[in-house]
């Protein structure tokens, strides 16, 4: 059986989503306990709990071969927000872009975290490409900030 906690991060979605899930019947034999825990057998799922872990055993171990070695607790990440507030965007897009495989990152108890040497490096791209001020010098008047 799995933990409503574990299915929401097993399924990548928020509690509400899980919640109304459970609420529909559309996990096979979920239950609620006397104290109001859903419980939901691991049949509704291709992956065992045990595959699940392997797979994440397996991803750590690519991860630290990612990163020369270096153990994944010592790699600084900082909260995706940060990053969408440097863009201007919505926490959702740079989770999307994340999710997608734009960007690095990862899902830690409910939050999403960014690589914070790989967003440093895109900063740093960023702030050295003239590309928009030459945009400004070409257009002068009709140039619109935020395009």
């Amino acid at each position: 059986m799995y933990s409503f906690t574990e299915v929401c991060k097993k399924l990548g979605l928020d509690s509400q989503t899980v919640q109304n899930m459970c609420e529909k019947g559309m996990f096979q034999d979920a239950y609620q306990t006397e104290n109001g825990d859903w419980l939901i057998p691991e049949y509704n799922f291709i992956t065992t709990k045990k595959q699940d872990e392997k797979a994440e055993k397996f991803l750590m171990h690519i991860d630290r071969k990612n990163y020369g070695g270096r153990d994944e607790t010592v790699i600084p990440f900082i909260h995706a927000k940060i990053v969408a507030d440097y863009y201007k965007v919505t926490l959702e897009k740079v989770i999307s872009w994340i999710k997608q495989g734009y960007l690095s990152g990862k899902q830690m108890e409910g939050e999403y975290l960014v690589p914070k040497e790989e967003f440093d490096y895109l900063k740093s791209k960023r702030e050295s490409d003239a590309t928009e001020e030459e945009i400004k010098k070409l257009l002068g008047s009709d140039y619109i900030e935020d395009w």
